[in-house]
């Protein structure tokens, strides 16, 4: 499904055989905001929840340089084609993450963001120049606060914060920055480390997927 003229601005549904969820799940790939990493990240994942009975989108947006305020927009227009009537859990993997609690902020239908390994304090990731400066690549002249998701806190979406011990492309201090953030905000969230790099939890036979599966509450989707 094309949400706009641009080639990246798709949603693909993965429908169930058999629905066991009253809402959706929507994936959002990651790649630190990058055209090169693609929604193809996200695809195994929204499979395998459909598999599960679980309405799931996989999200394509447009990326690269100075996308913050792009990225945001496609996402709000995304969500407009989700056809179910519950509420919507966002799972974003890195760079996805920090779209997902952003769009969360914005959009009230969606009721819990599932971060993995994600870039929720885009100020600590800006000071320690995480992937060549990717942040300030992001951005441009735009003010960081309005794309930052520790800036938007609290918001009526729950987050659900996991992450890898042996992460080395998102450090695990991002993590636990924004986990002591959320509670100093009375954002409402928990944090989880795992065993696991940055990419298992895009495997869908890893235990770090089988974690965020379990995380998918009821009351939520």
């Amino acid at each position: 499904m094309h949400y706009g003229a641009h080639p990246d601005q798709w949603l693909e549904y993965y429908e169930p055989e058999a629905v066991t969820a009253r809402g959706a799940v929507m994936v959002i790939h990651g790649g630190y905001w990058r055209e090169k990493y693609t929604a193809s990240l996200g695809a195994p994942l929204a499979a395998d929840l459909a598999a599960r009975g679980i309405p799931a989108y996989n999200l394509e947006y447009r990326r690269g340089p100075g996308s913050a305020a792009r990225m945001l927009a496609d996402a709000k227009l995304a969500v407009g084609l989700i056809k179910e009537s519950g509420p919507i859990t966002v799972i974003g993997h890195s760079a996805g993450g920090q779209l997902g609690c952003v769009l969360a902020a914005h959009d009230e239908r969606i009721t819990q963001v599932i971060s993995q390994a994600g870039l929720l304090d885009l100020g600590l990731a800006q000071a320690l120049g995480l992937s060549d400066g990717a942040v300030d690549e992001l951005l441009g002249p735009l003010p960081r606060a309005s794309y930052d998701p520790v800036e938007l806190w609290p918001m009526r979406a729950r987050v659900i914060i996991v992450h890898g011990r042996d992460d080395e492309d998102v450090p695990v201090k991002i993590a636990r920055r924004a986990a002591q953030r959320a509670a100093a905000l009375g954002q409402e969230h928990t944090f989880s480390l795992f065993e696991g790099d940055h990419y298992t939890w895009i495997d869908p036979h890893s235990s770090q997927w089988a974690a965020c599966i379990r995380a998918l509450s009821p009351a939520h989707y």
